[in-house]
């Protein structure tokens, strides 16, 4: 405790005694060390995170029911939707019929029958459009055109990769219709059945579900696959406070839902590479990050070592007038630890309070997500730790080295 005492108070007055730029400046590196940890990885994470609330935003939704297994679709879908629409914790709901068809853009103005037709193959998806709308906001992602109208036929919405000006940077990975715009007429076709649309409008979004998809209302899409009942293929169901999705899950398994259909959290329907990305960019950016750690422990290493050697002979003299050479060490130490403190504070303070809520206002524009800052609080502690045990081992070793050395020598400036 002696050793500890007086090593605190060597400390403080070396910090003290120092140039204030000095300090400033190994606190700024400090506290870039710590955002660089933090940063690289909440960004490279946050790319996924952005991927998953689009996701969650855009078409699953909090709950997601879908048919059984050996089953074609949702029984008693009628009824399951009267009793969702009964729970208070629900604020939204889709039904969604889905299928798929063969669109053809071409056929009018197609004068050689032996060429090509131009067409591609579908997704089809029925809907309510109001309550598809209040529940994914899926008129937001119209670029051209406008929203279905309820009380009109005829018309569909066509996902952008579908039309080959939208699509042409992917190099024709998606099948695609060209030269295709609101207003045009193009013909579906599910096996014998083939049925003229007017394209109401193009979508497109970062959430593939969307992009890759077309809608038309869901009473033309019973007829055009002929299914005259109403049991659909899936129901999203969004929720008030979407935290309660694993309770409100199971109180509606309780009521029944689970005999007739098969139920999910968000968390349990989100696809699962999405998850193994997420993990992936995680430990990439902890690699990444470490690299800063190894820049910041040197830096400390080199600074405290050339700090003891300009101070060896004031170190002789504090040896030989009986101060404990742990205690020399533990000043080293406790310097070192007052800079890891202190720029890692200043990096928690500009990450939470600075750089998460700019990212949240301001995504990072990629293509296939808005890019977030994500840093988990749990995380950003061990990598504190991390930063501040090797930061006060580079602190340690070059005032051992020189604490280590013999008294009279260190004290006549001899080697």
């Amino acid at each position: 405790m002696r050793a500890l005492r007086i090593g605190l108070l060597l400390g403080l007055r070396q910090i003290q005694r120092a140039s204030i730029w000095t300090n400033i400046l190994i606190v700024f590196v400090m506290a870039l060390t710590f955002l660089n940890l933090i940063a690289v990885s909440g960004i490279l994470v946050g790319l996924i995170v952005g991927a998953e609330r689009a996701v969650r935003e855009s078409s699953l939704g909090d709950i997601i029911i879908s048919a059984k297994d050996g089953e074609n679709h949702i029984l008693e879908t009628e009824r399951l939707v009267r009793e969702i629409a009964a729970f208070p914790e629900v604020s939204a709901y889709s039904v969604r019929y889905t299928g798929g068809g063969v669109l053809e853009a071409n056929y009018k103005t197609r004068r050689d029958l032996s060429a090509d037709r131009d067409v591609a193959n579908i997704k089809i998806t029925g809907i309510d459009p109001a309550a598809e709308d209040a529940m994914t906001g899926l008129s937001h992602s119209l670029i051209a055109g406008d929203y279905l109208n309820p009380n009109e036929e005829g018309y569909i919405l066509l996902g952008a990769f579908y039309i080959k000006q939208y699509a042409a940077q992917f190099n024709d990975i998606f099948e695609t219709v060209e030269q295709v715009a609101p207003g045009d007429t193009v013909r579906v076709t599910v096996g014998n059945t083939t049925k003229e649309f007017i394209v109401k409008g193009i979508i497109k979004s970062k959430v593939d579900d969307v992009t890759l998809n077309t809608y038309i209302p869901e009473r033309e899409f019973r007829r055009l696959f002929n299914r005259a009942d109403r049991n659909a293929d899936k129901i999203v169901i969004r929720l008030h406070d979407a935290q309660t999705n694993s309770s409100v899950k199971t109180a509606m398994f309780e009521s029944g839902f689970g005999r007739l259909a098969k139920l999910q959290t968000y968390e349990e329907g989100v696809p699962k590479f999405l998850s193994d990305i997420k993990n992936t960019m995680n430990l990439l950016g902890t690699v990444i990050g470490s690299i800063g750690i190894v820049v910041a422990s040197i830096t400390i290493f080199i600074i405290i070592f050339i700090n003891a050697m300009a101070r060896r002979r004031f170190i002789g003299i504090l040896k030989g007038i009986g101060i404990d050479r742990r205690a020399i060490e533990i000043a080293y130490v406790i310097q070192a630890s007052l800079y890891a403190l202190t720029g890692s504070l200043i990096g928690v303070v500009t990450t939470y309070a600075v750089l998460i809520p700019y990212f949240d206002r301001h995504p990072i524009n990629f293509p296939f997500s808005d890019g977030i800052l994500v840093a988990d609080p749990y995380g950003t502690f061990i990598r504190f730790i991390v930063l501040f045990v090797i930061t006060l081992i580079a602190g340690f070793f070059p005032a051992w080295l020189i604490a280590k050395g013999n008294t009279l020598n260190a004290i006549l400036g001899r080697k």
